[in-house]
């Protein structure tokens, strides 16, 4: 029997359940309602409706479904509003994800160009080396924040070395990146500065994509604006649109992954006891850990194009559909004793990077900087205890994200 979705009781994606303790409510969903009818806020302070899938089957069912649409802007009701769009932000909506084939496979593939394994892999060295740098100046100090001290300047300075910005061009690249992801973060209150960051960054990008196109070096910048596919090639446009996705997606997934990860191990004694006597478990465990904390908790939206079903329960053309990844990397179908952790899980399929034609470009280098972070905190510090009581630590208010705002610590 189909059951009509416009029937089902909403969930609210801000409700301050959802950030505190959203396991048992996506327990209940996927046994009971495994599509339901949802409410999630935008930066512009309106309120997206539509339909969430909790269970992983479904998901990654999502992911693959062609009449489901990634160009939001084009396809859903909100989305045609585009002209509202702050123009300087206007830029972060038309990046490679927000986009359907095949215009997402030729960007897909100019990107992948330049954008290579063997980049990610050659950095090894120096990753290691920027996180041994930061967690120095952390033994310095004794007592931290492990979020604002590490978790968010290691994958910032990173991403910089990546993209090949200069030493001397560090710190406006910082400023302005910090200044955008805390603006975006408070939401309609932080509209103003998002747009002025957004704005500085595009100008700040631009410049520098004018520089390594007259003086090319072996950064990421240089690769996009020089790179060719026949006689295709990324557009300015283009190429600075992957700059932003590459620092909005690749920093937050793995600042919010370190410092998730660091309290799932405090949590799970064993495990971390488990991890230190078996260093060469993480590979595996940070596989898990990414399953485990969802730094990454709801999947980019998707609109249907036509009339769709998903577990016994229509949904109409025209709307939003949210892959709830936090739900699915927790299906007791899925992943045996699912709300587990267990460094070692194999076979461990989980979604965190989605799944499909939109699945992350940047997963290698999200999965080598939590293996070297996490390596490098432990190899450097035998006793890491919480501060502050476990119960006051408070995640950051985005409900696509899950991450902590803080993490006080004392290291030895």
């Amino acid at each position: 029997m189909t059951v009509q979705a416009d029937r089902l009781a909403f969930t609210d994606l801000d409700d301050p359940l959802m950030f505190t303790d959203p396991f048992p409510r996506y327990a209940e969903l996927r046994r009971s309602a495994p599509v339901s009818r949802v409410r999630a806020p935008l930066a512009t302070g309106m309120r997206a409706k539509g339909y969430m899938l909790t269970r992983y089957d479904d998901v990654l069912a999502m992911h693959a479904d062609p009449r489901l649409s990634s160009d939001v802007m084009r396809n859903d009701r909100i989305g045609r509003l585009r002209w509202l769009i702050p123009k300087p932000i206007r830029l972060l909506t038309e990046t490679m994800a927000t986009k359907d084939d095949p215009e997402h496979q030729r960007l897909r593939r100019l990107v992948h160009k330049a954008f290579t394994p063997k980049l990610v892999a050659g950095l090894t060295d120096d990753i290691t080396g920027i996180a041994r740098e930061l967690i120095e100046q952390l033994a310095q100090a004794g007592e931290v924040d492990l979020v604002s001290d590490f978790a968010v300047p290691f994958p910032l300075t990173v991403i910089a070395r990546l993209l090949g910005v200069k030493d001397h061009e560090l710190e406006e690249f910082h400023h302005l990146c910090l200044k955008l992801t805390e603006s975006s973060a408070k939401g309609t209150r932080g509209l103003i500065g998002m747009i002025s960051a957004a704005a500085k960054l595009t100008a700040f990008f631009e410049r520098l994509a004018e520089a390594r196109r007259d003086d090319p070096d072996d950064g990421l910048i240089s690769q996009l604006v020089r790179t060719t596919d026949g006689s295709d090639k990324l557009t300015d446009r283009e190429a600075i649109a992957m700059m932003f996705l590459l620092l909005l997606a690749g920093h937050d997934t793995t600042s919010n992954l370190i410092g998730n990860s660091i309290v799932a191990l405090l949590d799970h004694p064993d495990q971390l006891a488990r991890l230190r006597a078996q260093p060469e478990l993480i590979d595996d465990g940070v596989e898990e850990l990414l399953r485990f904390t969802a730094p990454v908790a709801v999947g980019a939206p998707r609109v249907a194009l036509e009339d769709l079903e998903f577990s016994g329960t229509r949904i109409p053309k025209g709307s939003r559909v949210f892959g709830m990844l936090i739900s699915a990397n927790r299906d007791e179908s899925v992943f045996p004793d699912a709300d587990e952790l267990d460094l070692s899980r194999s076979p461990n399929k989980h979604l965190a990077f989605a799944s499909g034609n939109h699945y992350c470009l940047g997963h290698h280098l999200a999965r080598l900087e939590g293996r070297i972070a996490i390596t490098q905190l432990l190899q450097r510090f035998d006793h890491l205890e919480l501060t502050v009581p476990r119960n006051s630590l408070r995640l950051r208010p985005i409900v696509q994200l899950r991450g902590l705002e803080s993490l006080p610590m004392r290291l030895r």
